[in-house]
């Protein structure tokens, strides 16, 4: 649901940047990384040197953690949704990958292929030149019109 997804990730990315870049300032302030309090030495450099301190920063980050906790909720939502009345595939690679595990038949049975795969080819063919599709597949056999095909090699440069 596209709906949950997007009340899901805001939330996180907000509240992940919240958390995060707080304590990222706090250690470049010099404060230890497992230490609630930072220890003497934060106190030095955090107070004197620098004229800061962090300790102000960890209440923030607290309520930032656990609204991050609480903003998983959705995508929990989100995911019993999508189990329950979320819509099926048509078929068994639904975004038109070219690579082999998408020659599998969904659900995988015992062994995964019903028989082993062919690879003809490397697992990013697009836009080939007289193709139907943007798109080849690695277990696509090569056509005769991709062998009138001059390819790139690299023989020249090694008798070089």
């Amino acid at each position: 649901n596209d709906f949950w997804g997007k009340v899901h990730f805001w939330p996180s990315l907000i509240c992940m940047n919240v958390i995060f870049l707080p304590m990222f300032l706090q250690g470049m302030l010099g404060m230890h990384r497992r230490w609630y309090d930072g220890g003497q030495g934060w106190n030095v450099s955090g107070e004197h040197i620098w004229g800061l301190t962090g300790f102000q920063w960890n209440t923030p980050i607290s309520i930032a953690a656990w609204v991050m906790g609480l903003a998983q909720i959705p995508f929990i939502i989100n995911f019993f949704h999508s189990i329950w009345k979320g819509r099926k595939v048509e078929n068994d690679n639904p975004w038109d990958a070219t690579t082999l595990e998408w020659t599998a038949p969904s659900p995988p049975g015992h062994g995964n292929f019903i028989k082993a795969p062919v690879a003809y080819r490397g697992p990013y063919e697009y836009s080939v030149p007289r193709r139907g599709r943007d798109y080849t597949m690695q277990n696509e056999p090569i056509e005769a019109s991709e062998l009138t095909t001059a390819h790139p090699t690299r023989e020249p440069v090694l008798r070089a």
